[in-house]
């Protein structure tokens, strides 16, 4: 068992030195040119290892222009108030606990 996965190791291990070249060939030079359906069945020239996956068509690059925006920056400030909470604690509420202590006699 330990001969097979020395063999098998060997073989994956040849069959991954061969670079990826998915479809460079000096004699395939032609004129770059777009498509919206690109069939890669008669493709046989790509030349990728076993071990490679190739990425004929995993590849796509949009240009989208950026949009400039401009922004209002508004110097007033305002001095009105807007919140209506009304707070529920009596902060000037003395009970008689917080009295110190005194002498009955």
């Amino acid at each position: 068992m330990k001969f097979l996965t020395v063999i098998l190791s060997l073989l994956f291990l040849v069959l991954s030195i061969k670079p990826c070249s998915d479809g460079y060939n000096a004699e395939d030079k032609h004129i770059d040119e777009v498509t919206s359906n690109h069939n890669h069945q008669d493709d046989s020239d790509d030349s990728c290892p076993v071990t490679c996956i190739c990425n004929c068509c995993g590849m796509s690059i949009t240009y989208e222009p950026i949009k400039a925006y401009s922004l209002k920056v508004n110097q007033k400030i305002s001095t009105e108030l807007i919140s209506t909470y009304q707070p529920i604690y009596g902060f000037n509420f003395l009970s008689n606990i917080w009295h110190p202590p005194q002498i009955i006699s």
